[in-house]
């Protein structure tokens, strides 16, 4: 609601200035005087530009990320395991705003102008878009950076939750706390067309996901300053592996009765306590798609050509299976034919033989 009020409050000030404007009578002096202070503004605002990107690159050398605020939505159609799958996200991401589902039946605006309309009005850098067609049989992510892109899109496929999984925050992980990014060595050597030339796109696929899954150090409400969570990034046939475990260490035993002291903490060479990583979910694969230049919307900069869509695949199994079936009937055809040319069925054409040994040993 405040931002909603903001915006509103935004628009009645640039109509009352319009109004100004449009009444009052300006002399040429004036115009001049005009001119010259917009020239300062203009050279201020470059001046500030650049000062926002020194102080932007300062920070990134400092080791801290600007501020991210992801914007988390689906489409009508989706499954109760894919909203299961943005509630999860949600938990696992304090920088994330969760929005209500898209009306996709507005054919005419497209998401160009929905989604970053959106992401405007929540301040929002990140959009994480699930597509869900097919009636939930087939789901999509669109990974953009409004208003002037890039945008990716996977095909979201082998989906478990972390109701699925059975783990949840049942351990050390809790709540609102950041998690490590980790892309593991498979993501560069076995990802989507490593071997081929011209890719580039990785880095780019990289930067998207580093800014959906890290949680930045400052500004997001509800954050707790913990670090009990690793998100695996692996790239493995093509395909890019999600993973979420938890970051669990080793504990003392309890004092049993009959027991003087508990059993000691385990150890490890280094002297510090046991660590193990427990997954916990959600778990999925992407395949990259397409990679458009703009905000859902202009010039295709990638394009996946191994990708098999999972219509084709359905309607290369339905034709299989038509197939089959053809040959059976075609093969019950030939019998009934030859049966019939051979006498042996009962509407036969063919006139029987005075020596045949039905007639014979009658």
């Amino acid at each position: 609601m405040a931002a909603v009020y903001k915006t509103v409050s935004k628009k009645k000030a640039r109509q009352q200035v319009e109004d100004m404007d449009e009444d009052s009578d300006v002399s040429m002096n004036e115009l001049l005087e005009d001119a010259d202070d917009t020239t300062d503004s203009e050279e201020e605002e470059e001046d500030g530009v650049e000062d926002r990107i020194a102080e932007a690159r300062k920070q990134l050398a400092a080791g801290l990320m600007p501020k991210t605020r992801v914007l988390i939505l689906t489409s009508r159609g989706v499954s109760h395991r894919h909203r299961h799958l943005m509630a999860d996200l949600c938990a696992l991401l304090p920088h994330t705003h969760k929005e209500t589902k898209l009306d996709t039946k507005k054919k005419t605006a497209g998401y160009n102008l929905l989604l970053n309309s959106l992401a405007d009005l929540h301040s929002c850098n990140m959009i994480f878009f699930l597509e869900a067609r097919k009636n939930g049989q087939d789901l999509y992510l669109w990974l953009s950076r409004p208003p002037n892109g890039p945008t990716i899109k996977f095909h979201l496929n082998n989906l478990h939750t972390m109701g699925e999984l059975g783990a949840g925050f049942a351990g050390n992980c809790l709540k609102g706390g950041r998690g490590v990014v980790v892309f593991d060595r498979s993501f560069d050597e076995q990802g989507p067309d490593m071997s081929a030339p011209g890719t580039e796109y990785r880095g780019l696929i990289r930067e998207m996901l580093r800014g959906i899954f890290c949680v930045p150090k400052r500004g997001v409400k509800g954050m707790k300053p913990f670090v009990d969570r690793i998100i695996g990034v692996f790239g493995v046939d093509g395909k890019i592996w999600i993973r979420v475990y938890e970051i669990r260490e080793s504990e003392a035993g309890k004092k049993k009765d009959g027991e003087e002291t508990a059993k000691p903490t385990p150890r490890g060479a280094d002297g510090q306590p046991e660590i193990s990583l427990v997954e916990i979910g959600p778990r999925f694969v992407l395949t990259p798609i397409v990679i458009l230049e703009g905000s859902f919307g202009g010039p295709v900069i990638y394009e996946n050509k191994q990708y098999v869509s999972p219509n084709q695949v359905r309607r290369e199994a339905r034709l299989g299976k038509a197939g089959r079936y053809a040959q059976r009937r075609e093969v019950q055809t030939d019998r009934v034919f030859k049966r019939a040319d051979l006498g042996l069925s009962d509407n036969s054409s063919r006139k029987p033989d005075a020596l045949e040994t039905r007639k014979l040993f009658a």
